[in-house]
């Protein structure tokens, strides 16, 4: 879905009263949101799915990562946390060898931990971030906060597609596509990975490709980088120049409401919208409280930042996906479960990336039972009992 589909998804007045597919999603997503609003959200990336497997299957005996597993569990059924994925999550788990000791199993403990719960696509969130962030400039009024937003179930973890069936009319397309929407919004990740199979991942070549240019490119600008704020500046202009049409869409939706017509996508007035966005987000950045509100792109802009100054790494195919991992978990969740790599980036003094959302980032195993339990604890106190819907 993306922010002109979602015109009316941001005021909680409006969204009620649309009778679409993309209205009902939504609505599905911040009854989900709401549900689990009183649970921390530890987010594990892929090293601590695959401990997690290994304490379960007897491969992976130390106690403190027996103790993690034990502890998760019963945070999850307690009410007290849950373990959302992402579309990364999805994709390195299909990139596992399908035995039963490794896809299936590791699917299996998602959706146990899980409660059927993922972060939106990085995509999707940013064309959110940026279309709250337009509409509380235009000082609108009555907007779901960012946490209702964000939330929806794995089966949606690559993104939302509905049928179309235009030679019906619109009330039986919409309610087909509503009972196909509540069909799939209930499938766990071991059913989709059993029904799948070794399909293989689509564009892996062009993923490997993509990041041995990126890596061509930092090498060839690396005499250039001359401090980390120069070089996180050139990756906030990087990815807003990759999503300005997500700007565009917002803004198209924007004067829509307010009874003008829509541009044409694609057309010299669209592209100068285009353009006039980027330029607008790149001064906005300027200011610390739009690192809050468009904090994907922020946190994505600090990762690839702190990559390109540490000049001793070399970006990899896999860095896609571990930053991927790092901007949904720190944008918004308490707890992100990682590597080494990532968490050290996560704690440079650079990035302050830690600072988005007070989000806790190890890669260490006993550090992670200290945080998990704390979260517990605190979620006791509150007596909290969010349960995923």
């Amino acid at each position: 879905m993306t922010p002109r589909n979602l015109k009316d998804a941001f005021s909680a007045t409006e969204t009620a009263h649309c009778k679409t597919i993309d209205a009902y999603a939504r609505g599905r997503q911040i009854d989900l949101a709401r549900s689990i609003g009183g649970r921390a959200k530890v987010y594990l990336d892929l090293c601590f799915w695959i401990i997690a497997r290994e304490v379960e299957d007897g491969t992976e005996t130390r106690d403190a990562s027996r103790e993690l597993l034990c502890l998760l569990r019963s945070g999850v059924s307690e009410g007290k946390l849950v373990c959302p994925i992402s579309e990364s999550t999805f994709v390195e788990v299909m990139k596992q060898a399908n035995t039963p000791t490794r896809r299936i199993a590791t699917a299996q403990l998602i959706d146990e931990l899980s409660l059927g719960v993922s972060l939106t696509t990085g995509r999707a969130r940013i064309g959110t971030e940026i279309a709250r962030f337009f509409y509380s400039c235009n000082n609108e009024r009555n907007l779901y906060a960012m946490q209702e937003l964000v939330w929806t179930k794995l089966s949606y973890a690559l993104g939302y597609v509905h049928p179309s069936l235009p030679n019906l009319d619109k009330a039986t397309e919409f309610a087909l596509q509503k009972s196909f929407f509540d069909k799939m919004w209930g499938i766990g990740l071991s059913e989709m990975v059993e029904t799948m199979g070794d399909v293989g991942l689509p564009f892996r070549n062009e993923i490997r490709q993509s990041a041995s240019n990126i890596d061509a490119d930092i090498k060839a600008h690396m005499p250039t980088l001359k401090s980390y704020q120069r070089t996180y500046r050139d990756e906030i202009v990087g990815g807003l120049d990759v999503c300005s049409d997500l700007a565009a869409d917002v803004m198209a939706s924007m004067a829509e409401r307010a009874g003008k017509a829509p541009t044409e996508r694609g057309s010299p007035s669209w592209i100068e919208c285009e353009r006039m966005c980027r330029n607008l987000l790149i001064a906005a950045f300027q200011k610390p409280g739009t690192k809050q509100a468009l904090r994907t792109i922020h946190a994505l802009a600090s990762l690839h930042a702190g990559l390109r100054w540490n000049k001793m790494t070399t970006f990899e195919e896999n860095h896609f996906y571990d930053f991927e991992h790092a901007a949904a978990a720190l944008a918004y969740c308490d707890a992100f479960l990682t590597e080494g790599f990532l968490s050290s980036l996560a704690h440079s003094r650079h990035t302050g990336l830690c600072d988005i959302n007070g989000c806790r980032v190890t890669a260490n195993v006993d550090e992670a039972l200290s945080i998990v339990r704390d979260l517990i604890g605190r979620r006791s106190a509150g007596n909290s009992d969010g349960k995923a819907g």
